[in-house]
């Protein structure tokens, strides 16, 4: 009778937790949305600076070409005209022309107008570079919606603007920087002025189009949300980026927007990124479904007995994980379990793929919806058959796949993913459905820390030749071809140059901000050519940052600056510090701190003579710069934080983080004169100061400058009003002159 009434006790406790548990989880339900939601605006945010910089770099890049080729005409009209044909036919242009100074116009589409009234040309004539909003082509009779980018032509001496060079562009253009294969097409961008007026679009939108105003909406006096809009009004006037959240709309309820850093517009440009609720109600009806689904276990577990609710419970967890991680067409990886995967790679070296195929909704309309997801489980197939077992396959969505290879030589994913092309297109007669072609943008990786980032740029390589039949695949850095080539070349040189020792050291030296002595030295590397000719690090650094020779320069400069040190110390120079750069790279490599600490003693040299300088950027993305820094500090070095404030800045890091000496970045210098950015300078440095941190500042170059700086008690001064950087030999006579 005990032993019943024991088992009685046991379940009905069990049942009440049980039952606990089920109210519990009711309660959570607020929070799960709440915290869905906030993961939805961070994917919003991140969506919308991945916008602004491909909208920025295709502003920039084209300026810069039309900038270049006004320079090289040297105001001649007949060379512009002539010239500018090809142009037109390679960056997509709709037509180039030149305007003379009265305003006389010839076109490459064969018009000839005068075209002094258009405002481009009014404000290019006083010397700027303009880029106006959409509006309707004036010139020929196809009504399409343009943007047009002019410059000024000067004549030789540059003295005087001679005339107007200017570049029509289609909406596309502005409207293929925002489109986006995120949320499954129920994400819109836009472009705006400050007023609200639209001047591009995703081109997704049924509710907003260009030259309509997302501030005027279908929505009644009593249903608008004035709070929502009227922030955003006083938030853009300001420069500031925000969110919104304004349920009232018919197609967008979250939103982010962030400013354009395009001075040629006139006036300021925003770009908007929005998403409908549906998409967090979506998320959301996958969390109720399997909340619902464990309840209704609950309920069986309690009537049936508890020996079935522990089985239950462990088939609704594997059920939870499986909608969070797995693919429901597939029944492989999805984008979450590829993301989750990918982070927890320490060795991020390799290739990011971006896969679909072209029209492949012709599948599901002509075959069927279930033929279209057979043919898609037979691509997983393949994808799964050739991805090895360190690499990783997930189906993102729709037709979109995404792939990550290892492999190094970019010949060898040529091969393989022309091996999968053949695989692919013997699909069809398989499975007897239209021709599939499918294409990749494929993008070459260090490290990764953010997958969605680096999925956008293969899909922007994917989209150069979407629609295209005559290309399968697209590496990133095509989309520059001179560069590329350029690249290879530096890449081949580069063991030659480190045998022959091409690559100089350089010395910038730093100057007591007080006594105006020499109190040190940066070491600085520039590449010198067996012509003679000298590679700025600009050419190269960043291109052995990607590809991981970096490393070895890292090494190489580390060596050849113990190595000059050392010598000096044998001279009986007077011996001040001369801090070293690492890359970012270099501190994922697993003994970093051993390889430097026995490179210095291997010369024998104290390491108060050498000194450490670690970028920003390399603290943000890096967990262990923490146990790094103790490490070095543990081996005798100083610790330098390098370019502090170019755009990575948090002060919370001075505090988390011991360095013994924070680099104030030129932009910050360049504040001196602005009362806000003295105030932050002011605030800066007297924060980094109350943690004991020395200040040097960088790119010092007017008396203005030196002196605010000393009456902040700054202690070092590094920029070209003391000295630019010199070779070792002129660096060795500031030296002596040091010690007279």
């Amino acid at each position: 009778m005990y032993k019943k009434n024991a088992k009685i006790r046991t379940v009905a406790v069990l049942c009440a937790i049980l039952l606990i548990l089920g109210i519990a989880l009711f309660g959570c339900f607020g929070q799960i949305r709440g915290s869905l939601q906030q993961q939805l605006m961070s994917s919003i945010e991140g969506m919308a600076e991945q916008n602004v910089i491909l909208v920025e770099k295709e502003v920039s890049t084209r300026f810069r070409l039309l900038s270049g080729l006004a320079r090289e005409s040297g105001g001649d009209e007949k060379i512009i005209v002539n010239k500018l044909q090809g142009f037109v036919e390679t960056y997509q242009f709709k037509r180039i022309g030149y305007i003379a100074a009265d305003g006389t116009a010839e076109t490459t589409d064969g018009y000839r107008l005068n075209m002094s009234d258009r405002d481009f040309f009014q404000q290019s004539m006083r010397g700027k570079n303009f880029l106006t909003d959409a509006f309707e082509d004036r010139i020929d009779t196809s009504h399409e919606t343009i943007n047009v980018f002019s410059v000024p032509v000067y004549e030789k001496e540059r003295k005087t603007v001679k005339g107007v060079l200017f570049a029509t562009c289609k909406d596309e253009m502005l409207e293929g920087c925002l489109k986006n294969e995120i949320f499954e097409g129920q994400a819109f961008n836009y472009i705006i002025k400050i007023d609200g007026t639209i001047v591009a679009t995703s081109g997704n939108s049924k509710e907003w189009g260009i030259g309509r105003n997302i501030f005027n909406t279908d929505v009644s006096e009593d249903e608008r949300d004035d709070y929502a809009g009227d922030l955003m009004l006083s938030n853009m006037k300001e420069g500031k980026s925000g969110y919104g959240l304004d349920p009232k709309r018919k197609e967008v309820s979250l939103y982010y927007y962030m400013p354009l850093k395009i001075e040629e517009s006139g006036e300021p440009w925003y770009v908007v990124t929005a998403v409908e609720d549906s998409v967090l109600t979506s998320r959301m009806q996958v969390v109720m479904d399997a909340i619902n689904s464990l309840m209704m276990i609950i309920l069986v577990v309690i009537s049936v007995s508890v020996g079935v609710y522990i089985y239950s419970w462990r088939q609704s967890k594997k059920e939870l994980m499986s909608l969070a991680y797995q693919d429901p067409v597939t029944l492989g990886d999805n984008f979450a379990a590829f993301k989750k995967k990918a982070k927890s790679k320490k060795d991020g070296v390799g290739w990011l793929i971006a896969m679909d195929v072209t029209d492949f909704k012709l599948i599901n309309s002509t075959c069927g919806v279930k033929k279209g997801d057979e043919v898609l489980r037979v691509i997983w197939e393949i994808f799964e058959t050739e991805t090895g077992e360190n690499e990783l396959a997930a189906h993102v969505n729709a037709d979109r796949f995404i792939l990550f290879w290892m492999d190094e030589n970019q010949e060898n994913i040529k091969q393989r993913l022309e091996h999968v092309i053949r695989k692919i297109e013997e699909i069809p007669e398989r499975l007897e459905i239209p021709n599939l072609f499918p294409v990749f943008g494929i993008f070459h990786t260090i490290v990764l820390d953010e997958i969605d980032p680096l999925y956008g740029n293969a899909v922007q390589a994917k989209h150069q030749i979407k629609g295209r039949r005559d290309r399968h695949y697209i590496f990133y850095d095509e989309l520059n071809h001179e560069s590329i080539q350029e690249n290879r070349e530096l890449e081949e040189h580069f063991e030659t140059a480190l045998e022959n020792e091409e690559f100089e050291i350089w010395y910038q030296p730093k100057y007591s901000a007080h006594s105006r002595k020499l109190v040190g030295a940066e070491a600085l590397v520039r590449w010198r050519r067996a012509d003679g000719a000298l590679i700025p690090p600009l050419k190269f650094i960043p291109l052995f940052e990607r590809n991981g020779n970096i490393i070895r320069l890292d090494e190489y400069v580390f060596r050849a600056v113990c190595r000059q040190q050392k010598e000096w110390q044998k001279q009986g120079q007077k011996m001040l510090p001369v801090s070293v750069n690492i890359s970012r790279v270099s501190l994922y490599y697993s003994s970093v701190v051993e390889k430097y600490e026995s490179i210095i003693r291997s010369f024998d040299l104290d390491s108060k003579y050498i000194q450490l300088e670690i970028t920003e950027s390399a603290t943000i993305d890096n967990n262990e710069i923490f146990n790094l820094l103790e490490q070095f500090h543990t081996a005798g070095f100083k610790i330098l934080l390098d370019d502090f404030g170019s755009g990575y800045s948090s002060l919370a890091a001075l505090n988390r983080m011991h360095f013994d000496t924070i680099k104030l970045d030129k932009s910050l210098v360049d504040y001196i004169g602005d009362d806000n950015g003295e105030k932050l300078l002011n605030s800066i440095t007297k924060l980094a100061q109350s943690f004991g941190m020395e200040i040097t500042a960088e790119g010092v170059e007017t008396v203005e400058q030196l002196m605010f700086l000393c009456n902040l008690d700054c202690d070092d001064i590094q920029g070209y009003y003391f000295s630019h950087p010199l070779p070792v030999k002129e660096y060795e006579e500031c030296l002596k002159e040091a010690c007279m």
